[in-house]
């Protein structure tokens, strides 16, 4: 049951394959439940806690106890060459940008 009006269920759809996140790629259609340590309130407010975030890395809690760790700076660097190589115009649609 959502707690506010905006909540949403985020889920991991799944795994785009690129060298920074070997071991990932079998997570699929797997709910998020936190962002380093921080409950999610929707899509919006992850990607802008995933654009802002300043730590060492970006750890994401999922579904059956998985847990997601990358190193923010090489993640960060790594989406321009994977949103290429997947043939993927932009990272996010322009109603997540904040």
């Amino acid at each position: 049951m959502a707690q506010s009006i905006d909540e949403q269920l985020v889920v991991v759809s799944q795994v785009l394959v690129a060298d920074i996140n070997i071991g990932y790629e079998d997570i699929v259609n797997t709910q998020v439940h936190a962002f380093n340590g921080k409950h999610i309130t929707n899509l919006k407010s992850l990607a802008s806690m995933v654009e802002s975030c300043e730590e060492e890395f970006l750890k994401f809690d999922l579904e059956c106890e998985q847990i997601v760790v990358l190193q923010t700076q090489k993640a960060k660097a790594a989406t321009k060459d994977i949103l290429a190589m997947h043939c993927i115009p932009s990272a996010m649609s322009d109603d997540l940008k904040t």
